[in-house]
């Protein structure tokens, strides 16, 4: 029971975007309902096997984490300074064409695309690094609630996500080189981790919706 803590996570966060979903209709954060349900279903069809090729499914999860990547990217670069948007851009498209470099060419369709996949976490955390670092230095003379507002939520929850992820494959390629199988293991307690952070901080920002008074960035 365990091992599948991780899809309850998911599916309350998705629950919490439908019911959310009419007052952040005219928000970007419209976009998290079908992109959670994506994933929900994701994970539903993986437990089922039903993307199990020659017994792997490596293919999948990585197209789902590049999907996951493109997602959360684009998000992050519009909540920062336009100086910044369209070098942040560019540097999305580049990882995102190494990754496709990396599964087509470098470790193969059928591989899990792990060089890409680490690539995509750094990139990751760096912009919720600068996300943090220009919303410190942001000045207002109006007093801002951290707790009300959902793109500290989004982005506290996922630089910890991004974190364990980025240990966990990094484990995962040396444990795979030195022949140790004890990764499922290692996956179940880090993926588990990852997604409560994750999961609970976007449940959070979405009920940020909810208060009379929330700091958003538009």
């Amino acid at each position: 029971m365990f091992e599948y803590l991780y899809l309850f996570f998911e599916l309350v966060a998705l629950i919490v975007a439908a019911f959310q979903y009419k007052k952040m209709s005219h928000t970007r954060y419209a976009a998290f309902f079908p992109y959670l349900l994506f994933i929900c279903l994701y994970e539903l069809g993986s437990l089922k096997n039903l993307f199990h090729i020659h017994r792997n499914n490596a293919w999948i999860s990585n197209y789902t984490i590049l999907i996951e990547f493109i997602f959360y990217s684009f998000f992050i670069a519009k909540l920062l300074p336009s100086t910044l948007k369209r070098k942040v851009i560019v540097v999305n498209f580049a990882v995102i064409g190494f990754t496709i470099l990396d599964i087509a060419f470098i470790q193969g369709f059928w591989n899990l695309a792990t060089v890409g996949i680490i690539i995509q976490y750094i990139t990751l955390i760096t912009l919720v690094c600068m996300y943090f670092y220009h919303l410190m230095r942001q000045q207002t003379d109006e007093h801002i609630s951290l707790i009300n507002m959902p793109d500290f939520w989004v982005n506290t929850g996922l630089l910890f996500f991004c974190l364990l992820e980025f240990c966990f494959f990094c484990a995962f390629s040396y444990m795979v080189s030195r022949r140790s199988y004890y990764y499922f293991e290692l996956w179940m307690v880090i993926s588990n981790m990852a997604n409560f952070i994750l999961y609970s901080c976007l449940a959070v920002s979405f009920l940020c919706f909810s208060r009379k008074k929330i700091s958003y960035s538009s």
